[in-house]
């Protein structure tokens, strides 16, 4: 194939099985956009209204999806009243991307995905260090995902948007090396992403500082387990592979990096021009 490349299933241990364990990422292409382009989407099928999902790539649809979390994290009580903008020390990460699903050309749908790095770590290991410890152990490759919100999306909508946001998110990120997902969520949602995703537990329910101390229990998740606990999932996500204009992701320029991280109660600026300066040191602070 010109665009795609189908991965053997020794690069991420796959043992074989019924599902077919293969998995189709691009390759040979730029997966990032050149400084100042704008992200191409992609449509979400099965449904009515025309939402389109793309990575951020413009300073409203930053801005759009930082508010957004913002606002639904104080409608759940995980933020203090007054914030505008939700944006972390990871998010000045220089490899940390940004997904939204946008209809009329508002960001109604975000979350953000953020690779496993040197000067930071992952969000959750705050509370989950020894749990990662050992996936790292292992040898994954990881990045989480986070920061997830959406508004005015009934729930079949809400049951297409999600699925093509992973599905546009899971193949940018096998793509650059990834192997794992590991994310944390409120114990009422566990089922959601167990029974639908196939997610695997990783450690037990916590209380989280990051979200006011309300309780989070943590998952993981890979391609290998996805296709044996949830096959229709992995075949949604996995099935086609997506344009590599799609799949290009751009990096948030330096002044709107300042810019949010001056708004935000979650970061310092004197923390993020400390992660920018390192960023501009040694190029990518993955570790993979």
């Amino acid at each position: 194939m010109s665009m795609a490349t189908i991965l053997p299933k020794e690069r991420y241990g796959f043992r074989g099985g019924s599902a077919g364990l293969t998995v189709v990422v691009p390759s040979r292409v730029s997966l990032r956009l050149p400084r100042g382009a704008t992200a191409a989407s992609v449509p979400v099928p099965g449904i009515s209204r025309d939402i389109q999902v793309k990575f951020a790539s413009t300073r409203q649809e930053w801005e759009e999806a930082f508010q957004l979390v913002a606002d639904n994290y104080q409608a759940c009580g995980y933020e203090g009243e007054g914030a505008d903008c939700r944006f972390t020390d990871y998010h000045a990460l220089p490899d940390t991307v940004v997904l939204v699903a946008k209809a009329e050309g508002r960001v109604v749908a975000t979350f953000s995905l953020v690779p496993d790095n040197a000067p930071l770590g992952l969000p959750l290991e705050s509370l989950y260090r020894p749990e990662i410890q050992a996936l790292r152990h292992q040898g994954r490759r990881l990045f989480e995902t986070g920061s997830l919100a959406d508004r005015g999306l009934s729930l079949r909508e809400f049951l297409h948007v999600f699925p093509t946001m992973m599905r546009l998110g899971w193949q940018y990120q096998v793509g650059r090396g990834a192997d794992t997902t590991v994310i944390t969520v409120n114990p009422r949602h566990t089922s959601f992403y167990t029974k639908l995703h196939g997610f695997l537990s990783l450690g037990p329910r916590r209380s989280y500082d990051a979200v006011q101390g309300h309780p989070a229990e943590a998952f993981y998740l890979n391609p290998e387990t996805m296709a044996s606990r949830a096959p229709e999932m992995y075949r949604r996500i996995f099935g086609e592979p997506l344009p590599a204009s799609v799949l290009a992701a751009p990096r948030m320029p330096e002044h709107l990096v300042y810019y949010f991280a001056a708004r935000s109660s979650r970061t310092r600026l004197a923390t993020v021009k400390r992660i920018r300066e390192n960023a501009e040191a040694l190029g990518s602070s993955r570790r993979w």
